[in-house]
């Protein structure tokens, strides 16, 4: 009898562990779906918006697009596969908060029917020796397969990527283990970049910082810069277009802010619109001020967008 018994609880300890095993593998099949479709920006679901380049900048990324549409994008892959090229576009995007980086990205996808993988730098970090290293790993593998089973290739895009493609440090016997790490990261992305079939974005604030391997690895490198007077009197009229023209012009020449800037000074004013009724003319100067006072230095290459 206590043979029965102790057989009888071993068959049940093995049916719970297979019960919990289904179920893990479930929730972290589910888990994964989750955070995968969170990631994921349908090209569908982003909402065209009027973005202010200097002249420089519009024909680059005017290439781009074109260069992306779906028609020219299969032929230039095919004619680079034939001559043994590589067939990924790598791009970099750089320039100060407020230039227009991210948004420019977003528009791109929405302009060319692509949809967006986007990576969050931050979810990448673990202090788990191997962790890093898998989950990036991991990032390019989804990508990849996205690649392989959507009729339109999505774009990868590491937004505020500086943390990822800064230069590699030089490791000793005593480095510390998140140092071997980032190094481990960097030389993964590196040689994913490599074999990349499809379409990479990055964007960064400080390119001065960045490793030499990833500047060789980016094909396309577009710097978005401080829009000239003309480029923010467009910008003022655009988003405040109930300003009186004398009142843009005096502002433009007055404030050399970033698009991004502007846009914040536009949704202050709408506020006070249905807070107050209206904004003073002394509290809109307020508000660029404060914009100047915690924005880039006038020495500093600024421009226009959300990022």
């Amino acid at each position: 009898m206590a043979v029965l018994e102790t057989l009888f609880f071993v068959a049940i300890l093995i049916i719970n562990y297979r019960v919990y095993k289904i179920f893990k593998t479930r929730f972290a099949e589910n888990d994964k779906k989750e955070k995968d479709d969170k990631n994921l920006v349908l090209c569908d679901t982003i909402k065209p918006k009027k973005m202010f380049y200097n002249e420089k900048e519009t024909g680059e990324i005017q290439k781009l697009v074109s260069l992306l549409s779906n028609e020219n994008y299969r032929k230039i892959q095919e004619r680079l596969g034939k001559k043994g090229l590589r067939n990924g576009f790598t791009c970099l995007f750089t320039g100060g908060p407020g230039t227009g980086k991210t948004e420019t990205a977003y528009q791109i996808a929405r302009q060319t029917g692509r949809n967006i993988m986007a990576v969050n730098i931050a979810e990448t970090k673990s202090m788990f020796f191997g962790e890093s290293e898998r989950k990036i790993t991991e990032i390019f593998a989804n990508y990849r397969a996205a690649v392989n089973s959507s009729k339109i290739a999505p774009i990868l895009l590491f937004n505020e990527a500086d943390g990822i493609i800064s230069k590699r440090l030089e490791l000793h016997s005593f480095s510390r283990a998140v140092d071997q790490a980032e190094n481990g990261v960097q030389n993964i992305i590196l040689q994913e970049i490599e074999n990349l079939s499809g379409i990479l974005i990055a964007t960064t604030n400080l390119t001065q910082n960045m490793d030499s391997a990833f500047d060789r690895r980016f094909l396309y490198k577009i710097s978005f810069d401080r829009p000239c007077a003309h480029g923010r009197k467009d910008i003022w009229s655009a988003l405040l277009p109930e300003l009186p023209e004398e009142l843009i012009v005096e502002l433009s020449g007055k404030f050399e802010l970033t698009g991004g800037q502007i846009e914040n000074i536009a949704r202050k004013v709408n506020v006070d619109a249905i807070l107050t009724g209206c904004t003073s003319l002394d509290t809109l100067l307020q508000y660029c001020k404060d914009e100047v006072d915690c924005g880039f230095s006038a020495s500093k290459k600024i421009g226009f967008g959300n990022t």
